[in-house]
C-alpha cells in the first residue's frame, strides 16, 4: 500500500536531514521528492525554530561538533563532523551563518568555503579580485560576513578592507553564489574603522560596529555606530546605537527572540555591570531595548558572556560564558542553569545553527522562486528601511 503524495510529504517534512538522505535511496519517487525545491524550501521552514549548534573548539585544531537542543534540556550531546569536511576545516573560523549553509575562512580570511554541515558537503568561493587586498587579516578595517539575500534567493560573502593599489579608501567587495562571481560596491562609508569580528547577519543585512576616525588630528572624538549592508539592495546604511557610558565589547545575531528582536549589542561599565540590549526589528518607536544587566564581580559567574539562542517561549535566553560553558538565563526569574554538552573540548565557541538540505551547486539554488519581481521588493526593501529610521548611502 503506498500513501498519498500530500501525506507521504508531511511524514517526511519532518524528519531531521541525516534521515531524509537515507530515505532518498527508498525509490527514485522519494528521492526526487526529497530533492525537490518546495520540499527543500518547507522543510527549511518548518525547522527553523529548532535548537542545533555548531561548535568549534578553541584548543589544537579547533574541530567543529554539531549539538540539537531545547530550552528544557539540562544537557545534549555533540557530535564531531567527520571526513570529507573534518579535514577541510582543520584550522578554519566561521565568518557566518544562513538556512544550514556556514561560510569559513582560512589562510587569514583569504581562502572561503561554504559548507553544510548536515549533509557533509562543501564548495570553495574563487579567489577574490587581484585589486583586493591580501594582506586582509592584518587591517584594521578588514571585515567579512556572510548572509543570504531573500530579495534575488541568493547567498551572498561580503568582504572589506583598506585598498592602497588602486586608490586610497576602503574597498568593499560581495560575492554571489547564484553568479559564482565577485563585484564591487561603491559608496562605502569613509573616514570608518571597522571592528574586526565577523558580520552579523540579522533581517537580510549584514552588521558590523564601526568607529568614526577623527578627520582632524587634533580630533579625539569617536563614535560608535552600526554599519549595515543590505544584501538585498547592495547598499551600505547607518543606523545608531543606544547611548553607552562603556566600551561596546561585542555585538551578535545569534538569537532571536519572539518579538522579532535580532541584533544583539553588549556593552561593558568597568568594575561595574554589563548590559546586552536588544534591537527592535519591527519599526517601534524605541529601536533598543535593555534585555538584562549583570553585576561585575569576581565570585559571580558571569565575566566575559554573549548571548547565543533564545527559546521558543521568549522566556530564557543561552548565553556562553568565557568561552567554556553555557547557561539558560531565566529573563523573568532572573536565574541561571547551568546546560552541559557532552563531547566538546573545554575551551569553545557556540553558534546558532539550523540543519538543512540546501545544496551547493552552481546552477541550483533549492529555492522557491518570489512571485514579485526583485524591482519591486527592492523599493519595498528601501521604503521599509527608511521608515526606520537608516540613512541610505545612495
Amino acid at each position: 500500500m503506498s500513501l498519498p503524495c500530500e501525506m507521504l510529504d508531511e511524514i517526511l517534512i519532518r524528519l531531521p536531514v541525516k534521515d531524509l538522505l537515507r530515505a532518498r535511496c527508498v525509490s527514485k519517487g522519494w528521492c526526487s521528492l526529497i530533492d525537490s525545491t518546495p520540499f527543500v524550501k518547507r522543510h527549511l521552514s518548518a525547522n527553523a525554530g529548532a535548537g542545533s549548534l555548531l561548535i568549534r573548539g578553541s584548543a589544537g585544531i579547533g574541530n567543529f561538533y554539531l549539538a540539537s537542543f531545547n530550552a528544557a534540556q539540562d544537557e545534549a550531546t555533540a557530535l564531531e563532523i567527520n571526513d570529507p569536511l573534518k579535514t577541510l576545516l582543520v584550522g578554519a573560523r566561521i565568518q557566518g551563518a544562513a538556512n544550514g549553509l556556514v561560510c569559513v575562512s582560512k589562510n587569514n580570511i583569504n581562502q572561503l568555503f561554504l559548507i553544510n554541515p548536515a549533509t557533509n558537503k562543501s564548495r570553495m568561493i574563487p579567489s577574490a579580485p587581484q585589486e583586493f587586498p591580501r594582506s586582509f587579516y592584518y587591517n584594521e578595517s578588514s571585515v567579512c560576513g556572510f548572509g543570504y539575500d531573500h530579495i534575488n534567493d541568493d547567498y551572498k560573502v561580503v568582504k572589506i578592507a583598506d585598498c592602497f593599489i588602486q586608490f586610497r579608501g576602503i574597498m568593499a567587495i560581495v560575492y554571489s553564489l547564484k553568479t559564482n562571481s565577485w563585484k564591487q560596491i561603491h559608496n562605502v562609508p569613509s573616514n570608518t574603522r571597522f571592528t574586526r569580528d565577523s558580520g552579523a547577519f540579522a533581517d537580510g543585512a549584514l552588521y558590523w560596529l564601526g568607529i568614526n576616525k577623527p578627520v582632524d588630528i587634533n580630533d579625539t572624538c569617536c563614535k560608535d555606530f552600526l554599519v549595515v549592508f543590505d544584501l538585498g539592495l547592495d547598499q551600505f546604511k547607518e543606523i545608531l546605537i543606544p547611548a553607552m557610558k562603556g566600551p561596546v565589547i561585542s555585538f551578535s545575531t545569534r538569537c532571536v527572540d519572539s518579538d522579532g528582536r535580532s541584533l544583539c549589542i553588549i556593552d561593558s561599565y568597568p568594575d561595574c555591570h554589563t548590559d546586552l540590549w536588544l534591537m527592535n526589528n519591527s519599526g517601534a518607536e524605541i529601536p533598543w531595548s535593555k534585555l538584562l544587566s549583570v553585576e561585575n564581580h569576581r565570585t559571580q559567574p558571569f565575566r566575559f558572556f554573549r548571548p547565543v539562542y533564545f527559546s521558543r517561549s521568549g522566556e530564557s535566553v543561552l548565553l556562553e560564558v568565557d568561552n567554556s560553558k553555557l547557561v539558560w538565563y531565566d529573563l523573568g526569574k532572573k536565574a541561571v542553569k547551568n546546560f552541559l554538552i557532552r563531547g566538546i573540548p573545554n575551551k569553545f565557541s557556540s553558534h546558532v545553527y539550523t540543519e538543512s538540505l540546501v545544496k551547493l551547486t552552481e546552477d541550483k539554488l533549492l529555492q522557491k522562486p518570489s512571485q514579485d519581481k526583485p524591482e519591486i521588493k527592492q523599493q519595498k526593501r528601501r521604503d521599509d528601511f527608511l521608515s526606520k529610521g537608516f540613512k541610505l548611502r545612495l
